[in-house]
């Protein structure tokens, strides 16, 4: 039983962690199937190149030498490629746990001055702490 209580402390909102942990799960996963098909379309290419002769009798070392920096431009720009990707997901992601935070926040300040006027708390669609501002709201109308 011990094991449910210390899981109980890491797992606060189980929604928000649960797509935290799967976005970064996936992004990880995205860039490192992203590389390793970019990577094997480069070398599929330069492999037909070879085997037609083009580059002569070129030894190993040197075939390796003279592509090398043109196979790690070609990583990059697919590292370069999903970190814009990651980071416009990251930023659509924590707008959805942040705004509504920050919603929350505004409206029980104004709550709080003894000349407010009635205050609801409404989140987008899509946002998260839904049941939050839902509980906010009874306790907030139940103030008057």
């Amino acid at each position: 039983m011990s094991i449910f209580k210390h899981r109980r402390k890491l797992i606060v909102n189980r929604e928000v962690q649960y797509d935290a942990l799967m976005f970064v799960g996936l992004f990880v996963t995205g860039i490192f199937i992203a590389q390793v098909i970019a990577g094997w379309v480069l070398i599929s290419k330069l492999e037909s190149k070879a085997l037609s002769g083009e580059y002569g009798s070129m030894t190993i070392a040197e075939f390796i030498n003279h592509h090398k920096v043109m196979f790690l431009v070609n990583e990059l720009l697919v590292v370069i490629a999903c970190l814009v990707a990651g980071f416009y997901l990251t930023n659509k992601l924590t707008s959805k746990i942040v705004g509504p935070l920050f919603n929350i926040r505004r409206i029980i300040n104004r709550a709080a001055k003894p000349e407010a006027e009635p205050v609801e708390i409404k989140l987008r669609e899509g946002d998260y702490f839904q049941d939050l501002a839902k509980d906010l709201n009874v306790a907030l109308q139940k103030r008057k």
